[in-house]
């Protein structure tokens, strides 16, 4: 094991946070196995409960972790120095930072884990992977039509410099430009605030939900082996339980909270998604109103086909959010379903 993986490990915890770490034991004879430890900090010490890796990630951080063992050897690397390249060579796999990737791996591991047991997909899981690509999607959508305003950023301009060329016969179309150009400008601010509203929708559902979802789970199921063990042991089994059980408990606590601040975020979404919705139909208004406009002058070509690019970024305007309005309400049903699971403990 490279040292810089133990020193994230301790330092993690210490920090009275959970974590989860692929992790190579050595058994009494003196051989070695692989598990995917989900470590836990009680009140007075730590909690581990463990999985059998098998997902496609696994493979890559064994080789990450050779590679990491061998710089630790050759370049004398300090525990600290090797955990910085751990989180380095995590990010060069793209993930965001350390938590996302044990998340995302957690996560692998218990789908890979049902697959191989020929158990059915874990349901709730499968939701959380589709809510945050209903997320990724609205990102998307919103992407889209900022393009569609950087491409149309200086038609207002331009409308405004050949009204002024046809003379007093443009007028009307030169202020019908300028209130083009002020809610087109309302919608860009309103489409920034969706994007940075959307992105936290899809990382709440990718990082805080799955993680204490997965890790319900997985204590679930071990209290379960507990209590069908019937052999002699030890160990006192039912203050380990007791202790999964306050772990568990807490998880869904935690879970539940985060699905209230999901639907939460994405209810202000809606709010900002309604202002752009009502921007975007007095875009349409005016836009009419410009056509009409240069119907009645004499030399309306130039400022027809400018009408047009103007149109077009209506159009997609309106097309977009459409799709970002199908999306949300996919969305916002399934959170509250996933919500309605975890307040009564089935998934």
């Amino acid at each position: 094991m490279p040292r810089g993986v133990f020193h994230l490990f301790w330092e993690t915890i210490l920090s009275n946070k959970p974590i989860g770490a692929y992790v190579v034991n050595r058994a009494k004879d003196g051989s070695h196995y692989w598990v995917f430890a989900l470590a836990s900090p009680l009140e007075d010490g730590f909690l581990s409960v463990r999985l059998k890796p098998s997902s496609p990630v696994f493979e890559v951080i064994k080789q990450k972790y050779a590679d990491l063992l061998a710089a630790e050897e050759s370049r004398n690397l300090s525990p600290k120095e090797s955990q910085d390249l751990l989180l380095d060579e995590i990010k060069k796999l793209n993930y965001r930072d350390y938590q996302h990737f044990m998340i995302e791996a957690l996560t692998l591991e218990m789908e890979c884990r049902q697959k191989n047991m020929k158990k059915a997909p874990i349901s709730i899981l499968s939701q959380l992977r589709n809510v945050a690509e209903l997320g990724t999607q609205i990102q998307k959508e919103c992407e889209s039509i900022f393009s569609a305003y950087r491409e149309n950023a200086l038609t207002p301009l331009n409308l405004q410099v050949q009204a002024a060329r046809i003379g007093q016969e443009a007028a009307p179309i030169a202020v019908i430009s300028s209130q083009y150009d002020e809610i087109a400008e309302q919608i860009r601010a309103g489409i920034d605030k969706l994007l940075s509203a959307g992105s936290l929708v899809q990382q709440r559902a990718s990082t805080s939900c799955k993680f204490d979802i997965c890790a319900a789970l997985l204590q679930r199921e071990v209290i379960s082996a507990f209590e069908q063990e019937d052999k002699e042991t030890p160990i006192d089994k039912n203050m380990e339980m007791s202790f999964l059980r306050d772990l568990e408990e807490k998880g869904l606590l935690e879970a539940n909270r985060s699905f209230t601040l999901l639907e939460a975020e994405f209810n202000n979404f809606k709010f900002i998604y309604e202002d752009v919705r009502k921007l975007a139909t007095a875009l349409e208004i005016v836009s009419v109103t410009g056509k009409i406009e240069a119907v009645k002058v004499q030399q309306s070509s130039v400022l027809m086909g400018l009408l047009e690019r103007l149109n077009i970024f209506k159009n997609t305007l309106k097309e977009r959010l459409k799709k970002i309005d199908s999306i949300g309400g996919d969305l916002i049903a399934q959170t509250h379903q996933m919500k309605e699971k975890v307040s009564t403990g089935k998934f």
